[in-house]
């Protein structure tokens, strides 16, 4: 199919095949293709229901046009990271990460700004003075003196930039839906393995389909409360990207409290900072301590550091009563200090 043929038949929701839409995004890419087309197909995709060979097309695009970015504790690292959407928490895979690499984890964090809640990971690191962009020398440095390091937007493949800007005048969050839930999927540096998770099941089954048909090392995660997060008020579904059967997480199972979902609701933005350091002190409200352990515990499982996403639960509440996360975040803030300062100096 050409260009137009295939941007005819998304907008009109139809689905070419994948070898189609991938050349469409190359073409894409290269300027090659107008602006009004390129707004109504981001439009029409962000409007119609996530389809796996869809968001395959442009994983596929990615991984053809672009290397992943080499860190040298990149094979040691877990990306953990959600495609939004669903009910509004707080910021409980920003919070996981700091508890992981607090309990021996690599930890790479992937985020934006809010898309679906009224506070995102790239807010929350703003406000902790964590949300400037490291060059990779630096990230490397972070990543092995601290064990924790944060993926900056303008280290994904370029084609993401370009699509924002064609969308102007329009806000990307308006048409770019698309793009964002697929973001997990393309984290621009070669790690170990992605905690990623989805807030709805045919989300969550696009995630573990899509990583499977790109060979990714991933487990999925989605909360039957609707989060993109695994929740311990509630039961879960976990899954590895490999074709195999996934699995219902029951938190009861490991003494996890239920509650309702308003004990995780997200704030404002100061609201939702204070939570995160009141948890990393290991004072913060049961259902948000033991939420956090969870989805730390996965992390800590595809990092090799847990032998289940259970033994990994564990290992991060231990970490929690000790206090040690709040730590990992006063260090990591005097390394980011550090480099401001540097910096400034420099200019």
């Amino acid at each position: 199919m050409t260009p137009e043929a295939v941007a005819a038949a998304l907008i009109a929701g139809k689905t070419p095949d994948i070898a189609d839409m991938t050349a469409y995004w190359l073409a894409t890419d290269a300027a090659q293709r107008p602006k009004a087309e390129t707004v109504a197909v981001l439009a029409a995709l962000s409007a119609a229901p996530t389809q796996a060979d869809r968001v395959e097309a442009f994983v596929r695009y990615v991984d053809e046009s672009y290397e992943a970015h080499q860190l040298a504790c990149g094979p040691a690292a877990v990306n953990i990271v959600g495609t939004g959407g669903g009910a509004s928490t707080f910021n409980i895979s920003t919070t996981a990460a700091f508890v992981a690499a607090a309990a021996g984890g690599t930890v790479l964090k992937s985020g934006s700004s809010a898309y679906s809640s009224s506070v995102g990971s790239a807010d929350i690191l703003s406000a902790l003075g964590l949300g400037r962009p490291m060059a990779l020398p630096v990230m490397n440095a972070m990543l092995s003196e601290t064990g924790l390091a944060f993926a900056p937007a303008s280290a994904y493949a370029p084609i993401c930039r370009r699509l924002a800007i064609a969308a102007q005048p329009l806000p990307f969050k308006v048409i770019g839906r698309f793009i964002n839930a697929l973001g997990p999927l393309i984290c621009p540096f070669a790690v170990r393995g992605s905690v990623v998770g989805a807030s709805s099941p045919e989300g969550y089954e696009v995630i573990r389909t899509v990583a499977h048909r790109t060979g990714r090392r991933l487990l999925a995660v989605h909360s039957e409360l609707g989060v993109d997060e695994l929740l311990s008020i509630g039961p879960n579904r976990i899954g590895w990207a490999d074709g195999q059967a996934d699995r219902r997480l029951d938190p009861a199972t490991l003494g996890l409290a239920a509650g309702p979902l308003v004990l995780l609701s997200g704030g404002t933005l100061d609201h939702n900072v204070a939570l995160l350091q009141d948890v990393l002190r290991g004072r913060a409200p049961q259902a948000a301590l033991e939420t956090v352990a969870l989805n730390a515990g996965a992390v800590l499982h595809v990092g090799g550091r847990a032998a289940s996403v259970e033994a990994g639960t564990a290992l991060a509440l231990d970490c929690l009563r000790e206090g040690a996360p709040f730590g990992k975040l006063r260090q990591v803030q005097r390394f980011a200090q550090s480099v401001r300062r540097h910096q400034e100096a420099a200019e």
